[in-house]
């Protein structure tokens, strides 16, 4: 059963224009790459630019499009297909920067400096970006290096959006190592993240909670942002408790006054069940279209 109406057999043809741009990682001096996104034909001006990282295991490729093969067709997550030039903006996707484990980057040290990076190394190419108007989006992972990424450099973000994000690594490397759900567990995700990280969370607690966006509570309170998330999410459970809603909260103690908001979409798609089929799509969940409408409403402030 899905929770949304299913894509149409056949995706419209998408006119942005498409470029794989290498760099050379600020952290370590690595080649690193990214796909960037742009509209077809010349919008006159400056342009906003949405950094948009992808979910563990995923490619940068694969987010665009909206998942893996054969994912499309349930409906949930449609990407960012098209919509560069639907709405003349700049979408460029990190393929990541992980320390071990092939694309599950998780907010590494490298990966946050490749991303900020990213906004000069395409002025330098010749995107005419507004540098006013730089966002940041994600989800799952790249929610968590989204809330990261914004949370490090409040003075080059605009606006953030996070669908379902990771936000304290330790809790959710735990939670997966103690999973009840078969496929999770068959999916080694705990073991893929203690390996990435370089430990357990009680042998290197530092290392988690640089991985982790509640670390980054000042900077968060000086950027407006928007955080999806799911009290019935299956992959990233205790939303609640040591996620998007405590994060939230966090946030909100330090700074009433911050331009943050949540909003818990569990009840949002009219579900009728709630098995384990409809919690783990509640997680894949996510809209970029809305959220890119969001991000636009959004100016950095003049320094």
């Amino acid at each position: 059963m899905s929770i949304l109406p299913q894509h149409p057999e056949t995706i419209p043809p998408d006119p942005s224009r498409m470029e794989e741009l290498t760099f050379v990682s600020p952290a370590d001096g690595s080649a690193r790459a990214a796909l960037v996104y742009s509209p077809a034909g010349d919008r006159g001006g400056p342009l906003p630019l949405v950094l948009a990282p992808h979910p563990i295991t995923w490619t940068a490729a694969q987010e665009y499009q909206g998942g893996w093969a054969g994912m499309q067709k349930w409906g949930y997550h449609s990407g960012w297909h098209g919509l560069a030039d639907d709405y003349g903006v700049i979408i460029a996707l990190p393929h990541g920067h992980h320390r071990r484990e092939e694309n599950c980057s998780l907010g590494a040290r490298e990966q946050i400096a490749d991303m900020i990076h990213l906004i000069d190394v395409l002025a330098r190419r010749g995107y005419d970006i507004d540098s006013r108007r730089v966002y940041v989006c994600g989800k799952s992972m790249g929610g968590q290096e989204a809330l990261i990424l914004a949370g490090k450099y409040p003075d080059r973000v605009a606006a953030c959006v996070a669908f379902n994000p990771i936000v304290n690594l330790a809790a959710w490397q735990e939670d997966l190592a103690h999973s009840v759900v078969p496929e999770i567990r068959e999916f080694e995700t705990a073991q893929l993240v203690s390996r990435e990280v370089g430990g357990l969370p009680a042998e290197i607690p530092e290392l988690y909670a640089e991985r982790s966006a509640d670390s980054y509570i000042d900077g968060l309170s000086q950027v407006p942002t928007l955080i999806f998330w799911s009290d019935e999410d299956l992959i990233v459970p205790r939303q609640v408790t040591h996620h998007s809603y405590q994060l939230y909260q966090m946030v909100k103690a330090r700074s009433p006054a911050c331009p943050i908001a949540e909003y818990n979409h569990t009840r949002a798609h009219g579900l009728t069940t709630l098995d384990d089929e409809i919690r783990w799509q509640l997680h894949e969940w996510c809209d970029y279209e809305l959220a890119l409408k969001w991000l636009l409403h959004h100016r950095r402030q003049m320094a």
